[in-house]
């Protein structure tokens, strides 16, 4: 149709790998009916469609290379459909239902695909950014608990100096035996470690988990029982004052 057809109506491009429609009112008047029932040009290319033809648009860049003559011609192109190759024509075949549903759910797949990666970046930098400000906040909790026990200890030692305890004698016991002060000392340094661990780890918790941690272990004190008397000197602490 195309080799037989006006030069000025229809023809091939300059490269053979699709061809042109020049004049589309007498493409369909005087071509068409000569091959079709028909000399609707809009039927013509919807049936160029369905065997897998498409539309060329041939837009200007420039405002400069708009060409009015060549404006209105219309371009259809196929991969089997070149000049001088007719056993191509063998392997265009008109697309199916099937077929043209397939290529819809593909490209809907492709849509998916494209939204989940943009999701999954999104969620990436979230945690991303959610583990740093964990790591600056935990940072900043143990900096901070650090220096609170290096104060408490450098506070007990002051007064544990101020009082002369390291000279003095300690108070005696139910069995009458001195106990040196500087016996105590050491107990008491590691009370207040035990502490500032316990601390530490309270601090660090959930705060469910941390109310849990205290009412699996109620009365538990480490300078003092729960009736509020000093322990025994076989309990690691200062010994209890006669009489009590």
């Amino acid at each position: 149709m195309i080799d037989r057809c006006d030069s000025t109506i229809a023809s091939w491009s300059p490269s053979g790998d699709n061809f042109v429609v020049k004049n589309v009112e007498k493409f369909a008047s005087t071509v068409l009916p000569m091959y079709f029932k028909h000399s609707n040009f809009s039927s013509f290319a919807r049936q160029l469609n369905f065997y897998g033809f498409r539309k060329l648009k041939a837009e200007p860049i420039l405002t400069a290379d708009f060409d009015a003559r060549t404006a209105c011609f219309v371009r259809f192109y196929h991969e089997k459909f070149q000049k001088d190759r007719p056993e191509l024509l063998a392997q265009i075949k008109r697309a199916t239902k099937s077929d043209q549903q397939s290529k819809d759910d593909v490209e809907s797949l492709k849509i998916d695909i494209m939204k989940l990666k943009d999701c999954m970046g999104a969620m990436g930098a979230d945690c991303d950014r959610r583990m740093s400000e964990m790591s600056y906040e935990y940072n900043r909790r143990i900096t901070a608990l650090s220096a609170e026990y290096d104060k408490l200890a450098m506070l007990v030692q002051q007064v544990l100096v101020n009082k002369g305890v390291g000279s003095e004698a300690s108070h005696v016991g139910g069995a009458g035996a001195p106990v040196s002060a500087t016996t105590g000392v050491p107990d008491m340094m590691r009370s207040l470690s035990q502490v500032a661990a316990m601390s530490l780890q309270n601090s660090l918790r959930p705060p469910s988990m941390a109310a849990a941690a205290a009412v699996n272990a109620p009365g538990q004190s480490v300078l003092y029982h729960p009736q509020g008397q000093r322990k025994r000197p076989s309990e690691g602490g200062p010994m209890a004052a006669p009489g009590s």
